[in-house]
């Protein structure tokens, strides 16, 4: 038999006295679980209400440090730019926020900036979508061309004809993306690296933030 101490919790002490009164285990599970959650809502309302505000400010605080590193490891990630491959968008040092879920969802696209690791290795790196699955890209007069057309570049570093731009002509196998810096001359990238597997895109760069302003990622 259950010893009732002096100054018990009152609800606690009525469930208990009707707990006899339960058919079934998961009947009496509920009855207990609903009796333990009394009692706790009964201690807490005794104690003293600036007691139960710094608690309830301590938890919180703890919930967002918790939640703020589980979003900054595997949902949003800030990293910082440490070469000069995609200036001038990229400048060295610029911060930029990385989406690391919705593109598994939605795929990348044609001019996307994506962080990713080239086979073999696990460096992280920065550099636009040129090419996907089936497409041919090739250069011609310093500009590079995406199944015979031409693209836009106004993001590059310098006019199309700087030197050092040039590529072979190659399709796209599938499974693989074509990946090129925007400063073309000083980029290594799938020019001379190869294809990157879509597997290896670790999130895609959302926005770039710079001594304290929030830009949109070119």
């Amino acid at each position: 038999m259950r010893r009732r101490r002096e100054g018990g919790s009152e609800w606690g002490e009525a469930i208990l006295a009707e707990f006899h009164q339960t058919t079934g285990s998961w009947e009496a599970v509920r009855w207990a679980a609903g009796g333990l959650r009394a009692v706790r809502l009964e201690r807490r309302n005794a104690l003293p209400r600036v007691v139960r505000i710094r608690r309830r400010v301590a938890l919180v605080g703890v919930l967002g440090v918790l939640g703020g590193a589980l979003v900054n490891q595997y949902v949003l990630t800030v990293d910082v730019v440490l070469s000069g491959s995609m200036q001038p968008g990229y400048e060295i040092l610029d911060r930029y926020v990385v989406d690391r879920v919705a593109f598994r969802a939605t795929g990348v696209d044609h001019g996307d900036v994506i962080t990713f690791t080239w086979p073999g290795t696990t460096r992280t790196l920065v550099k636009r979508v040129i090419g996907l699955p089936g497409d041919t890209i090739s250069c011609q007069g310093g500009r590079v061309y995406r199944n015979g057309v031409a693209l836009d570049e106004p993001y590059l570093f310098a006019q199309a004809d700087e030197p050092g731009t040039e590529c072979a002509t190659v399709t796209v196998p599938a499974g693989d993306l074509y990946l090129l810096g925007d400063h073309r001359s000083v980029s290594e990238d799938s020019r001379q690296e190869g294809f990157v597997p879509t597997s290896n895109v670790t999130g895609r760069v959302l926005t770039v933030l710079v001594s304290g302003r929030t830009l949109d990622a070119l």
